[in-house]
């Protein structure tokens, strides 16, 4: 498979997702969105107007936060400096946004670039142009770091090499994020969880903020061992949230990589479903890292080959309906706001 000719993720139908659609529940309660993208590729267009789209109209929509894919990267400058680009498109989304001529959510409040860590201490010259391009907005690196052996399961279209976590000019990166008191996002797969707790251990002073759940794979070897699975992912998630430093978004379950497969059914699934299915993933989480390290996270338009936006959000309601008012305002809100420092 040509991982860089072929997006793995899975293509988004806007008239099959139209065959569902439910009003929000909790309609006012402040929601940030930790983690979504912008991008314009072969396989799809999801900029300012898309995104707005979904952010507009049933939820709360507050603010969002912009997590690196490789959009807009600068025609002509070395390869190290490419990715200011897309700090520089991001923070323009941003300023429209900030504008308020195109409602009260602001979008990309916060930008998590993806300045290359594997530059060592080379990297700083890259943070520092992207401070001056994007100011306090930019708030965290993520680089391409889930990577598996089979080469079949991919969530990216250019993987990584193996054992970039672990390099010594990667950390010696990840060193500098806390001169510049930036978070860094890490998306790994289950596999690799512990190669993330040993890059926390190495850098307590660094905040990192696990995307996804933590990865728990349902796909190849994997698709019929769920048990199994969900026992080692919970094992490794348990050593992680013995760390403060380590912080985790809820979300990012309708990857293909995960196993589930709403986008193959006749109509898209409810948010009673997707509350369901998730139920153990997301409630075990918070179980162990508590509800002042969780965030709720979109993943979108990764994710929305799945469900529509406004079910999702549903969902999540639905799974933390029995939580109190503070609760879930730390999960929806408050805990993004705090670990990215945005301000909006």
């Amino acid at each position: 498979m040509n991982t860089a000719a072929h997006s793995p993720h899975i293509a988004v139908r806007e008239e099959w997702l139209a065959l569902h659609q439910e009003e929000a529940l909790d309609a006012d309660l402040p929601i940030v969105d930790a983690h979504h993208h912008l991008w314009d590729r072969p396989s799809g267009r999801y900029l300012f107007d898309e995104l707005r789209a979904d952010t507009s109209g049933k939820h709360n929509i507050i603010a969002s936060v912009y997590v690196q894919c490789r959009s807009m990267f600068q025609e002509g400058r070395v390869d190290a400096f490419k990715t200011v680009g897309e700090v520089e498109f991001a923070n323009g989304i941003a300023a429209l946004s900030a504008s308020g001529l195109y409602g009260h959510a602001r979008l990309c409040a916060g930008i998590v670039a993806g300045a290359d860590l594997s530059l060592g201490d080379a990297v700083r010259r890259v943070l520092a142009e992207m401070q001056e391009r994007a100011g306090p907005r930019l708030c965290g690196v993520r680089n391409t770091t889930a990577w598996h052996r089979d080469s079949e399961i991919v969530s990216n279209p250019n993987p990584p090499p193996a054992g970039l976590l672990s390099s010594s000019k990667f950390r010696q990166g990840v060193r500098a994020l806390r001169d510049y008191g930036l978070v860094l996002d890490v998306w790994a797969y289950h596999t690799q969880l512990a190669e993330v707790l040993d890059l926390a251990l190495a850098n307590p002073e660094v905040v990192i903020v696990l995307d996804h759940v933590g990865g728990p794979l349902g796909v190849r070897e994997y698709a019929n061992n769920r048990g199994l699975v969900f026992n080692e992912w919970r094992a490794s998630l348990a050593r992680l949230a013995e760390l403060p430093n380590v912080r985790v978004k809820l979300g990012g379950l309708g990857m293909s990589i995960g196993g589930f497969d709403y986008h193959l059914r006749q109509k898209p699934p409810s948010s009673e479903t997707l509350a369901m299915d998730w139920a153990p993933y997301i409630l075990t989480v918070i179980e162990l890292f508590g509800v002042e390290r969780c965030m709720f996270e979109s993943n979108f338009p990764v994710d929305k080959g799945m469900f529509s936006y406004s079910v999702l959000w549903n969902s999540f309601k639905r799974l933390v309906s029995d939580f109190n008012s503070d609760e879930r305002t730390l999960l929806f809100s408050k805990n993004a706001i705090d670990t990215y420092k945005l301000s909006f």
